[in-house]
């Protein structure tokens, strides 16, 4: 009786087992992704996510049709993608999770404009009708294909950048009232504000002795003083005409205004 019962308790387990990888195998050739989605696109719209992906909303897909590495390889030709990952999540869902592309400012190149992230990635816009209130940097001149520039165009570039990643960093106010780094005059940086264009002088990189870090600290330091400047003297003498401010100099700022005369102001 007991080996009666045992050989009916293989055969149960056995038709159990035959009868879940039936159902399994009907599963993985039948199963439909009913459900797409998409995370991490904070500025690019969906609706260019699908097109890029050669995807529709609302569409079903079968689970044999879906190649998510030719998905993620499409997608990560997009300019304003800097990474994605896809992938198949039981039971229908197909998921893309984008890491976008961060500009910090726009880019003069000479020919047009283009943005430019905090690790020197310059890449166009994708959507025309989108407006970044960001900072231009101009006076470089980098080339068609944007990868190919020299290392003095390179180090200029590093230089703007820094200012604005350390004014992004330090004080946002400041950030947001900076309109162009402008990099055209080899023995300074001129920082433009957006209160009356006042332009603001700071050290290049490319006539000082100094490594990454100590110019990084540099820079730093006189970002400071410009918020500071900014905060405390210019947007309460918006009224008087500022040639420009000199931030070049150690523990001083030497300011110039259109009506001086010998370093004395005109009545």
């Amino acid at each position: 009786m007991k080996k009666k019962n045992i050989f009916i308790f293989i055969v149960l387990t056995l038709i159990s087992v035959s009868a879940v990888v039936v159902f399994a195998n009907k599963w993985r050739n039948n199963v439909n992704y009913e459900k797409i989605t998409i995370t991490g696109n904070y500025n690019i719209p969906d609706s260019d996510i699908f097109e890029v992906a050669r995807l529709k909303k609302d569409s079903v897909i079968n689970i044999e049709e879906v190649n998510i590495n030719i998905i993620q390889d499409r997608l990560s030709k997009h300019p304003e993608i800097k990474k994605v990952y896809v992938s198949k999540e039981p039971p229908a869902e197909l998921r893309i999770e984008i890491i976008e592309k961060r500009p910090i400012a726009t880019i003069n190149t000479g020919t047009d404009l283009k943005l430019i992230d905090d690790e020197l990635e310059i890449f166009p816009y994708k959507n025309l009708d989108k407006l970044y209130d960001l900072p231009i940097i101009s006076g470089i001149k980098i080339d068609d294909n944007l990868k190919v520039f020299n290392n003095v165009n390179k180090t200029e570039l590093k230089s703007a950048l820094k200012v604005i990643v350390n004014a992004y960093t330090f004080s946002k106010p400041f950030y947001y009232n900076i309109s162009e780094v402008n990099l055209s005059d080899s023995s300074k940086i001129i920082i433009y504000t957006n209160d009356n264009s006042v332009p603001f002088y700071i050290p290049t990189k490319s006539l000082m002795k100094m490594n990454d870090a100590e110019f990084n600290n540099l820079v730093e330091d006189k970002v400071k003083m410009m918020d500071e400047f900014y905060k405390t003297v210019l947007l309460k003498n918006l009224d008087k005409e500022i040639e420009y401010v000199d931030f070049r100099f150690s523990n001083q700022v030497v300011v110039k205004y259109k009506n001086q005369i010998n370093g004395k102001e005109k009545s």
